[in-house]
């Protein structure tokens, strides 16, 4: 779908009962300054309500020459474009599944799409502002200046050969992308944010606090039919219900 910021902001306007539209995010317009505040803070929270399927992807990493200061011998520089792992599942995910740990909390991963790779490996994630450089042959000395501040992977495991991965939800910039429970989400949480800034109104807020979270719910069937695992055993009820067109219990 060709969606733009403008036309999500539009949207939004129009919940909440704004007079006109706007042409631009950075027009001189008391709508669109308004806006265009907001609209990289909620599009980012948006982003990391849900494992939404077209901000999943997986990358492998780049090693760090900087060694942390202690209790960890690697750092794996995460991405610029991360906002955070991927979450876990409260159930099994069939019977390829994993309990295993990441900064989104213990639970049930896919064997083959573990937050972090290899699977079994501790880590923890941590902004580096200090460390140690190895030289070979030498004691490590303090990383010199400038050092690579940023977000890391911090681990054990260190071999540059097969690099370490993880599976992330990325910022999105490209917004052909999005699919339509997002956008429906993103309205509404942008809604919820503009209407006692446009319309001085705070019950209309809470009104669309609600419209918020359904619409998250809604979204997440959505979301849910980008995955198929050959594994998973899938909803009886289903089937029950006389949906299934290859067995006995059609009706």
């Amino acid at each position: 779908m060709d969606y733009s910021a403008v036309s999500i902001v539009n949207l939004a306007l129009g919940r909440i009962g704004a007079r006109g539209q706007i042409v631009s995010l950075n027009e001189n317009s008391p709508n669109a300054v308004k806006a265009l505040t907001i609209w990289d803070p909620i599009f980012q929270e948006v982003l990391c309500e849900r494992d939404w399927r077209f901000a999943k992807t997986r990358v492998q990493l780049q090693l760090s020459p900087v060694m942390p200061l202690y209790a960890y011998r690697h750092a794996w520089a995460l991405p610029a474009d991360f906002l955070r792992f991927v979450r876990p599942h409260k159930r099994p995910q069939g019977n390829n599944s994993a309990w295993l740990w990441s900064p989104e909390g213990w639970g049930w991963y896919h064997k083959s799409d573990p937050p972090f790779w290899p699977h079994d490996t501790p880590y923890v994630v941590e902004t580096l502002t200090a460390g140690w450089q190895v030289v070979p042959g030498q004691n490590p000395v303090p990383y010199p200046d400038p050092f690579p501040i940023g977000k890391y992977a911090l681990t054990d495991y260190g071999n540059p050969n097969i690099p370490a991965a993880i599976n992330y939800i990325q910022l999105i910039s490209d917004y052909t992308q999005l699919m339509p429970g997002f956008v429906n989400c993103l309205a509404n949480r942008l809604a919820m944010e503009l209407a006692v800034n446009v319309t001085e109104d705070k019950a209309k807020r809470e009104d669309l606090k609600q419209d918020y979270k359904d619409s998250l719910n809604s979204a997440e069937a959505q979301n849910e039919c980008y995955d198929f695992s050959a594994d998973e055993a899938g909803n009886f009820d289903w089937t029950s219900a006389g949906r299934w067109t290859g067995g006995w219990w059609q009706r």
